[in-house]
């Protein structure tokens, strides 16, 4: 709901959701603003076809996120949620985010807290205790240098406390 609520208010936007899983941001955005066009990318085959399901009228693609194939300047806005961490290359990945992103547009992205998971895992007993599939951790000074575009707003999620203290963070950023 953080993410939707960040999305500009005109109609018509072109919105790419990099690393769309099984659709459920989409579906989320459509729902509040069906007028956009929104496009959907995943390397995942299986997670592509429930996200069609979900979202009939969103187009979806199949793709490695460092290479989308979309033209240069192309989307209004593109959100990269909880995917980022999970990304060996991801400084590529990022450059063609931005890339694909119009002169003006928005980039929302979000990522964990992975020293607060890791301790929430180990306090919880759960194995393994670091999240086994993230390869990477972020912290929101980190991602300000990696992205270099202007910082509109960061929000740490749940309850924007400050980062050590959040799950996550949420970070727009304008291009």
């Amino acid at each position: 709901e953080s993410i939707v609520q960040e999305l500009p208010r005109k109609s018509g936007l072109k919105i790419l959701d990099a690393g769309c899983g099984e659709g459920h941001l989409l579906e989320a955005c459509y729902k509040k603003y069906s007028e956009n066009r929104y496009c959907g990318i995943d390397i995942t085959e299986i997670a592509l076809e429930k996200a069609q399901k979900r979202c009939p009228s969103i187009y979806f693609k199949r793709a490695n996120l460092s290479d989308t194939g979309f033209e240069s300047e192309f989307f209004d806005v593109v959100t990269c949620t909880e995917v980022i961490e999970h990304v060996v290359d991801y400084r590529v990945v990022l450059n063609e985010l931005k890339r694909v992103l119009k002169k003006g547009g928005f980039f929302l992205i979000t990522f964990p807290n992975e020293f607060l998971w890791t301790v929430s895992r180990f306090l919880l007993r759960r194995d393994p205790v670091k999240v086994p599939d993230h390869v990477n951790s972020f912290d929101p000074l980190q991602m300000k240098s990696l992205i270099n575009l202007e910082v509109v707003k960061q929000i740490q999620l749940p309850f924007n406390m400050p980062f050590i203290m959040s799950l996550g963070s949420l970070m727009k950023f304008r291009k």
